[in-house]
């Protein structure tokens, strides 16, 4: 393909053929010099492969330009069955995917312009697949850069603690059915553009039928996980994520147990680089020159010292009011570490009493009862923004109160640091063989605004096994172990702590499907309690980080949905959240509308409606995708209808819909 030149760049676009005939459709920039440079990998099935900006400064991610402009070579790829890359795709993830990444891997060590080292670099599915390609060890690969990734698919990503995430459902599978039915862009790809998409068409099929059909922990999850054996990564390993962010929890565990080389950076954010414009919580930093330091260290063998420095670098948070929106700047202060977990944690036991929190045992047995709500959670917020970052954040936990029960400690005479994981050890029994907890940990300001701090669930079945679930025997008493997410935050004095637990968390986990009243037993042998990571001062404080500061994010430039609710019918019972998001150009534009009701009555019969449509124009092209998704459950089911109708020039030239159920299995 043609290669554009910048002022200190050149851009070509490639297919390189893979052992099946799969062409992958990759885009090269590289200094406009002669000779041998490092190469930096990232590939995606976002269809983010266009003709270069007229800047090409303004490329994406922002590491591309910058790494380029000293010295790296970035190569950039489109999954196989994606974007411009030929060949079909089924599931995410999969194993052909995989195999591919290697190959690029060695093919782009053996370039000319290539010096045969070869790094990786990428956010969201960007980094989760760096795993992927490392525990390969490809012997290429020597250093990696994962931006906000898990570490094992199953728990992490589409059932957290067992039950399944409803924005699997109500943003990510209609917008990857648009995108992946979508044809490659010609102004790339040329004449070929519609061959590659004829095969995509009648080969491929919607990730959300994976999801559903796996509802367990197994093989397939785990030839997808990390966690399936950390040790298999043998290259070097700079782990980031962000408080607000989904991952920091499986990043910080990835860290704790790789036994390469490793540094890990947890900031603020969202799920953005810290550099980008809109990068929010603050304070924004950029992490390129960090980059670029642990890729000249690794790449380039220049001696910078950055092994020496503290492996870990942390922002402690701390209080602010809670927002529907993040906030452009959060309270807290950037530290160093030698380690994670950090050795001189000194756990505190908080024991869940009548009176409240406390650090003694409730001195006799007793029990809180609770009525399961499905439409508990209101105020909880999405897992990390889902659909509507920087929206769907989680407002005064006072809203959530009523369905949940509480333990609030006395107020504290003097700060209080926790840094590590927090654990909740709950002793339950329920009316139903089927249950869900959620434990949510509180900051509680003089004024009573509660803040949530973290948060933790588990579907009760999978006390013992994510493989394995078995059913609670009614009326009887079985430990729970719930560990939270892990956290950096310091709460103030004259704060109190609170611990709330319900039985739903209506827009982060399912609905379990029987109606149930719960019991949370305290005292006589049946201590509920929560064990919190106290981290005193450093003895020797460490040197402060480094770090390059940016101004905070322009509010202009955050994201809106067109519409975000959540509402509760008081009469029928039923609370449903709707969303709509635009994003794109008019020449590349997705929609995605959603709609999910659950029913306080019936909690078996949950439904999620969800819509997407993507608009692709060129000159002589216009192509809409259109994705209609009913995912719904009820006593016995999961059910999942896909109906996927194309349009070309305004007039059908596609059609296909798909229909699963799979039992559920104690979720």
């Amino acid at each position: 393909m043609a290669a554009e030149f910048c002022d200190r760049v050149r851009i070509e676009y490639v297919r390189v053929p893979m052992r099946d005939g799969v062409e992958i459709c990759a885009k090269v920039t590289r200094p406009d010099d002669a000779g041998c440079f490092p190469a930096i990998m990232e590939y995606n099935p976002y269809r983010r492969l266009r003709q270069p900006l007229p800047n090409y400064r303004d490329e994406y991610p922002p590491a591309v330009p910058y790494l380029v402009e000293r010295g790296y070579v970035a190569v950039q790829f489109d999954a196989r069955g994606t974007g411009n890359s030929s060949g079909w795709n089924t599931d995410i993830y999969n194993l052909e995917e995989q195999q591919d990444a290697c190959e690029m891997v060695r093919w782009i060590a053996a370039q000319p312009w290539c010096s045969g080292q070869v790094g990786m670099i990428g956010k969201s599915f960007s980094a989760v697949v760096q795993w992927q390609v490392a525990v390969q060890a490809p012997s290429a690969l020597k250093a990696i850069i994962v931006r906000s990734a898990n570490d094992d698919v199953y728990t992490e990503w589409v059932y957290p603690g067992g039950c399944l995430r409803p924005y699997m459902f109500d943003s990510y599978s209609g917008n990857m059915n648009a995108w992946n039915f979508a044809p490659p862009d010609p102004d790339v790809v040329g004449d070929r553009w519609y061959e590659i998409w004829q095969e995509r068409l009648q080969q491929s099929a919607p990730w959300g039928i994976g999801y559903l059909s796996h509802p367990l922990q197994g093989p397939y999850w785990q030839q997808r996980s990390l966690s399936a054996d950390y040790n298999r990564v043998q290259c070097a390993v700079f782990v980031v994520s962000g408080w607000s962010d989904c991952y920091p929890t499986a990043l910080l565990r990835a860290f704790e147990h790789l036994q390469c080389p490793k540094k890990a950076l947890v900031g603020p954010w969202g799920h953005w680089y810290g550099e980008e414009a809109v990068a929010v919580p603050g304070p924004r930093i950029d992490t390129r020159p960090l980059y670029q330091r642990w890729f000249d260290y690794w790449l380039k063998g220049i001696d910078n010292g950055v092994m020496e420095e503290p492996p870990v670098t942390l922002f402690v948070r701390r209080y602010s009011r809670p927002e529907a929106r993040m906030p452009l700047e959060e309270p807290g202060d950037w530290r160093h570490e030698n380690e994670w977990p950090i050795e001189r944690t000194q756990p505190r036991t908080l024991y869940l009493t009548a009176a409240g929190l406390s650090e003694q045992p409730a001195g006799e047995s007793g029990g809180d009862d609770l009525c399961y709500r499905p439409g508990s959670g209101i105020a909880s917020g999405i897992h990390w923004g889902g659909g509507v970052l920087p929206w769907g954040m989680p407002l005064d936990q006072r809203l959530d109160a009523p369905q949940s029960l509480v333990y609030t400690s006395d107020p504290l005479p003097e700060e209080l640091e926790i840094t590590g994981t927090p654990r909740a050890r709950l002793y339950v029994s329920s009316t139903a063989t089927v249950a869900y907890f959620r434990v949510k940990l509180i900051d509680v300001a003089p004024d009573g605004t509660a803040k949530l701090v973290r948060y933790g669930g588990l579907n009760a079945t999978h006390r013992n096994s994510h493989e394995t679930p078995a059913p609670l025997p009614p009326g009887e008493v079985v430990p729970l172990d719930i560990p939270l997410k892990a956290v950096s935050y310091v709460f103030a004095a004259g704060h109190r702590l609170q611990i709330a637990i319900a039985g739903a968390d209506f827009q982060n986990a399912w609905p379990t499907p029987q109606p149930a009243t719960h019991t949370v037993h305290r005292g006589a042998g049946h201590t509920s309690q929560i064990v919190l990571p106290v981290v005193p001062a450093q003895d020797a404080p460490l040197a402060a980080p480094q770090l390059c500061p940016l101004p905070p994010a322009d509010p202009q430039g955050l994201n809106v949905p067109d519409a975000y609710s959540i509402t509760q019918d008081l009469a029928a019972r039923t609370t449903t959240a709707r969303l709509e998001v635009t994003t794109g150009d008019t020449a590349n534009q997705l929609q995605l509308k959603s709609r999910f009701t659950v029913n306080d009555d019936r909690p078996a019969d949950a439904t999620l409606q969800a819509t997407a449509h993507y608009h692709l124009q060129r000159d002589a092209l216009d192509i809409e995708v259109h994705s209609e998704e009913s995912t719904s459950s009820d006593q016995e089911a999961f059910h999942h209808q896909v109906h996927v109708r194309i349009l070309r020039d305004g007039q059908p030239c596609f059609e296909k819909d798909w229909s699963i159920s799979v039992p559920r299995t104690l979720n």
